[in-house]
């Protein structure tokens, strides 16, 4: 089979000055994108700011005779991530591809004791940095009927200790994700999320030095790039997916729906007198939006959905 190829493809990849971003960037200049090259240039918590690893990166792949440009504006200000797209128009004409990679690392400790300025920074850089960056590609990708877009999300989405704010700024994107997806679906544009496994800047900060050196040696960085690109191609198979990757493998991630406990009887006691069946497993649906939960709920839903809900009345 044909190898998958970039030509003619646009890419922006935020937070790209290093680590995943970096190998995200250098394979798609490789396959023959065009790449805008954006970081910010702080360090793994957002402080300082430095125009030096996006141009490194540029740089490296001028090197391999690939095309790119250096952007070092901070995703978490919406004139920058306005900035960042008009720059890869003005550069190129187009923009096919937004990989959102840019992200800081969060709080740790007890959650009564989190501080305010942490937790907008967390959210304003992975949440609200994909809103900046994305809407206004959207409007792109939209009046060209064609896009592909991978958010980062991770595996602390499900919940993890000692950390509140990065885990609530990762679900929220598995959110947004999704519902973009379903945007998208009619206009040519694919948006899927990963939960990506490697060693990074962060994963360097772990105190254990063990687990440091098996993060090294068993999750580098650039064996999560080949998935990404897989999701950016047009032969993109899916949309509003969600993947675990990492050393060489990658898993879809699904939330299961259960038939569950259904009764007319309202009174609380009604549940608890039934509980497990409301825990009790059976033959999953995966809710991959809010349809499958809403047609398990009610089982006219499907019929709704189908007739006057899409008409809009």
């Amino acid at each position: 089979m044909d190898d998958l190829r970039f030509d003619d493809r646009v890419a922006l990849v935020t937070g790209a000055g290093n680590g995943l971003g970096r190998e995200y960037a250098l394979l798609l200049a490789a396959r023959g994108a065009r790449v805008l090259v954006n970081d910010y240039g702080g360090d793994t918590v957002g402080r300082g700011r430095s125009e030096g690893p996006a141009e490194a990166v540029v740089q490296e792949i001028e090197a391999e005779g690939g095309l790119a440009v250096a952007n070092a504006g901070s995703v978490a200000e919406s004139a920058d991530g306005r900035a960042m797209v008009e720059q890869a128009l003005d550069e190129w004409g187009r923009l096919d591809i937004v990989v959102h990679n840019a992200g800081i690392g969060g709080g740790t400790g007890p959650f009564e004791d989190i501080r305010d300025e942490h937790v907008d920074a967390v959210l304003k850089t992975h949440l609200y940095g994909a809103i900046h960056v994305l809407r206004p590609a959207w409007r792109h990708m939209k009046a060209r009927g064609y896009g592909r877009i991978v958010t980062t999300s991770s595996s602390t989405a499900l919940g993890v200790d000692g950390s509140f704010d990065y885990p609530a700024a990762k679900a929220g994107l598995i959110g947004l994700t999704r519902s973009l997806a379903r945007e998208g679906a009619e206009l040519g544009i694919k948006v899927n999320a990963i939960m990506p496994l490697a060693y990074t800047r962060m994963a360097a900060g772990v105190p254990n030095k063990e687990i440091r050196d098996w993060m090294r040696a068993t999750f580098p960085a650039r064996r999560v790039a080949p998935l990404v690109a897989f999701l950016c191609h047009e032969e993109a198979p899916v949309s509003g997916d969600l993947f675990t990757v990492g050393g060489g493998r990658a898993a879809r991630v699904t939330t299961n729906v259960y038939p569950g406990y259904r009764s007319d009887d309202d009174r609380p006691e009604s549940f608890r007198d039934h509980w497990d069946e409301v825990m009790a497993g059976g033959e999953p649906q995966i809710a991959l939006d809010g349809s499958v939960d809403a047609a398990m709920m009610d089982p006219g839903f499907d019929a709704l959905a189908s007739g006057s809900m899409k008409e809009g009345t």
